[in-house]
């Protein structure tokens, strides 16, 4: 196994991350379809009742 920095992995990883941000940014697709997860899941859920109205919901952090 290779022996690497610390300094030098963090800027690999952050390098990484820069460039997987901008790929996200500039690529309408994919970021429609994270747009989308994040709306079917999590405290972005839609939940609907038999009316098709949007329930209250509330944050509890």
């Amino acid at each position: 196994m290779f022996s690497q920095s610390t300094p030098a992995q963090l800027i690999r990883m952050l390098a990484l991350l820069v460039i997987t941000l901008v790929a996200v940014h500039h690529c309408q697709p994919l970021l429609d379809a994270l747009a989308k997860h994040a709306t079917n899941g999590g405290c972005h859920q839609q939940n609907m009742m038999n009316d098709e109205q949007p329930m209250p919901h509330h944050h509890m952090h």
